[in-house]
């Protein structure tokens, strides 16, 4: 977990980068446009000896302007997200309330009554946080109606969505805690410094044009200061030191935007994020997948060979009338809701669509218009579909299919089932919760 010192020198240095990149491309816009476009290129001053040359001025400062302008505002739709639309999750009433409890000010009758941290707790807290653990939480499933009205969603091992303990709340599938600014982050891919803040669903896109809209204006920059710079060199011996200075804030800009858009898109290709691409080789997604209605009025019946060989969980959760009293998950048919809980082989991304150019629609858009102009939200960002927080790729579909949660086919036949049945969740008794 980031200690106060660094979270203070992360604010800080988000609050200087901001002025920095506008200083940069202020300075750059000049020596682009007066020293050499104007002084050296349209009105040649008289120390240079040579006849102007309009036509490659007036070329390079419309080029020059044209990609500056989509790089300026992918940067302001970025900084806007990032700001004031960063996908936070609602922190849980437990939280809020200890926010209230610590805003109010707290007397000490001396150093006796001062209550020092245990380290082991808080490492212990902190690793509640990374592994969902809601063990410090009395969970009565409040709050889950988001979860099992969907027909998939990430999961524990008892069938519960992720939780996070220090936001006090269920965390929704790929969303993560930021320690920076402790909350917790629908599809959270890093913090930004150069924005100040998380760069998640909501504003991946932006990040993905800004850095890549940025590498093409730097690198239009670095070629055409490179270029006059050696001219002036050869004719004259010298060289312009704000065109030297051009060419190494482009040099240095371009060199590191093309690494964050060649990264960020490597990202959008496989659909997953920075953080999850941290474990995305040895990672077993836990899934809670909605046992159909048919095939439980079979099971129930007793009228059909299925018999699950995994740890099913059944919503709503009744709340016991009495401390003793066990909880039961008995519901109305027309309110349960059953689920099956599945787990992926190591590696396996459940969110991957089988295809590169499916997946980079997922944060790009589903057209070329899209793709170019920093105007429209990820297609990612849309939590409406009743099958999931995300789009499903094959993964899943191979899960049901291996797990006998296939629909029936349409002419009426027989449900195929597969020979591999619960083959990777043998060890796993079958139980409802």
């Amino acid at each position: 977990m980031a200690s106060p010192a660094q979270k203070r020198v992360n604010v800080v240095v988000s609050r200087l980068i901001p002025p920095v990149l506008l200083g940069a491309v202020v300075y750059a816009s000049y020596a682009v446009t007066k020293p050499l476009c104007i002084d050296y290129l349209i009105y040649p001053l008289p120390s240079y000896n040579r006849g102007p040359r309009v036509g490659a001025g007036a070329a390079i400062i419309a080029i020059y302007y044209v990609l500056l302008i989509p790089m300026v505002v992918s940067y302001l739709h970025l900084y806007y997200h990032v700001l004031w639309n960063p996908g936070y999750l609602p922190p849980g009433e437990q939280k809020l309330a200890d926010d209230e409890k610590a805003k109010k000010p707290k007397r000490h009758r001396g150093k006796k009554n001062a209550r020092i941290a245990d380290p082991e707790k808080t490492n212990q807290a902190d690793a509640d946080v990374e592994r969902g653990s809601n063990s410090t939480a009395v969970d009565t499933g409040v709050g889950l109606e988001s979860f099992y009205t969907k027909d998939v969603f990430v999961c524990q091992e008892d069938g519960r969505p992720l939780w996070c303990s220090t936001c006090c709340q269920y965390k929704t599938d790929r969303a993560h805690h930021c320690r920076e600014l402790g909350r917790c982050v629908r599809k959270m891919d890093h913090f930004c410094p150069w924005v100040g803040g998380v760069v998640s669903e909501t504003s991946f896109k932006f990040f993905i044009q800004f850095v890549a809209y940025t590498f093409i204006y730097c690198s239009f920059a670095l070629i055409v200061s490179a270029y006059f710079t050696a001219e002036i060199r050869r004719q004259t011996g010298g060289v312009n030191p704000q065109w030297c200075v051009c060419i190494g804030l482009s040099g240095l800009f371009a060199f590191f935007t093309a690494g964050m858009t060649l990264s960020s898109v490597q990202m959008g290709i496989f659909n997953i994020t920075t953080i999850e691409n941290l474990n995305r080789r040895t990672v077993v997604w836990t899934l809670a997948i909605r046992v159909p209605e048919y095939l439980l009025e079979r099971l129930w019946a007793a009228e059909s060979p299925w018999a699950p060989t995994f740890r099913m969980v059944s919503y709503p959760f009744q709340i016991p009338s009495s401390p003793t009293q066990p909880e039961t998950t008995n519901p109305s048919p027309g309110e349960r809701h059953v689920f099956a809980i599945l787990h992926t082989l190591p590696g396996e991304n459940p969110f991957d669509l089988g295809s590169p150019f499916k997946n980079l629609q997922q944060v790009m858009g589903t057209n070329v218009i899209d793709w170019l102009l920093p105007i429209k939200q990820s297609p990612c960002a849309d939590h409406s579909s009743m099958e999931s927080h995300f789009a499903l790729g094959p993964v899943v579909t191979r899960l049901k299919l291996e797990a006998g949660l296939a629909p029936p086919p349409e002419n009426g036949a027989a449900v195929p089932q597969s020979p591999h049945l619960g083959h990777s969740h043998r060890e796993k008794s079958p139980s409802a919760q």
